[in-house]
């Protein structure tokens, strides 16, 4: 059986990614009472992320494909500013897009199209990392990282539906072609 067209696209690759990383990382850093809602503000918005891509590329409506692919980029962008809040509580460095770290980061957990990333292997480095403030640091940078570029991603999907749309019509559109069609055939 073949994978639904949405696991060979690149964001939601990413969007896994980070909501594996996210689902890991948020409970141990939000852990007392009183960060419940943050926890779960976070959390729900990563999954949101994920599964508003899921939602979006099985839709046929093109209008309905773009408000979900925009609830996706809302969602990462809500989750984003968390993180570097993060960042900016704690007066951690937020790392450039080009920094060896995240580029070494990628390597180690980012699927080649012959592999896929483990949620195991990213609960280990977790758990690892969270050890010491420049562990923290280097989590919260890569979550930034995945969801900027996810977001970035959005947008051109999102330009390219737009774009479909624009010469091809919506769905409704068409369907009433295709029915006005068949009233004038018979």
């Amino acid at each position: 059986m073949n994978n639904p067209g949405y696991q060979s696209l690149i964001s939601y690759k990413l969007a896994q990614i980070a909501f594996d990383l996210g689902w890991e990382f948020v409970p141990l850093y939000y852990n007392k009472y009183e960060d419940n809602r943050q926890r779960d503000q976070i959390k729900q918005a990563l999954r949101s992320l994920k599964q508003n891509i899921v939602e979006g590329s099985s839709e046929r409506s093109l209008s309905s494909k773009l408000k979900l692919y925009d609830v996706a980029k809302a969602s990462g962008m809500e989750a984003r500013e968390d993180f570097e809040d993060i960042l900016r509580r704690l007066g951690l460095t937020r790392w450039n897009k080009d920094d060896p770290r995240l580029a070494k980061l990628r390597h180690t957990f980012e699927p080649t199209p012959s592999t896929s990333l483990s949620p195991p292997s990213i609960s280990l480095w977790v758990r690892k990392e969270l050890e010491g403030k420049e562990g923290l640091e280097e989590i919260v940078n890569y979550e930034l990282d995945l969801l900027i570029r996810c977001g970035y991603l959005l947008d051109q999907q999102i330009r390219a539906v737009e774009a479909k749309h624009t010469r091809e019509g919506g769905y409704s559109e068409n369907l009433l072609k295709k029915r006005l069609e068949y009233r004038r055939t018979t």
